[in-house]
């Protein structure tokens, strides 16, 4: 039996994956195949480690996510703030489990 990730880290590993989806629909658009898959092979993890959570899988998430920050510094996507739950006015919106309520999200400009 895999244990869970905690329901509040859920709402935010949600929102990053939701988030994810919608950059790589504007990395494809815009042809930036490099990027795309430095997106997907950053998240590509994110669901196997969040059901198999242990003391060390938050860190170990972490880690992924700020490494592709830091590869990607003007993507305009603050992955860590999402999954920290930034919910200041300019955070983006996404799935919210806990309040089990859904907002639109913004797509292509």
């Amino acid at each position: 039996m895999s244990n869970l990730a905690p329901a509040v880290v859920q709402a935010g590993l949600l929102r990053v994956l939701h988030r994810a989806f919608v950059q790589a629909r504007n990395l494809a658009l815009k042809g930036d195949c490099q990027h795309l898959y430095d997106l997907a092979d950053t998240c590509e993890l994110l669901p196997e480690l969040m059901a198999h959570w242990d003391e060390s899988t938050l860190g170990r998430i972490r880690s992924i996510l700020s490494e592709y920050e830091s590869n990607h510094p003007q993507s305009g996507y603050e992955y860590l703030s999402l999954l920290d739950g930034d919910n200041s006015p300019m955070a983006p919106k996404g799935f919210n489990i806990l309040d089990n309520q859904r907002d639109e999200t913004e797509t292509c400009s």
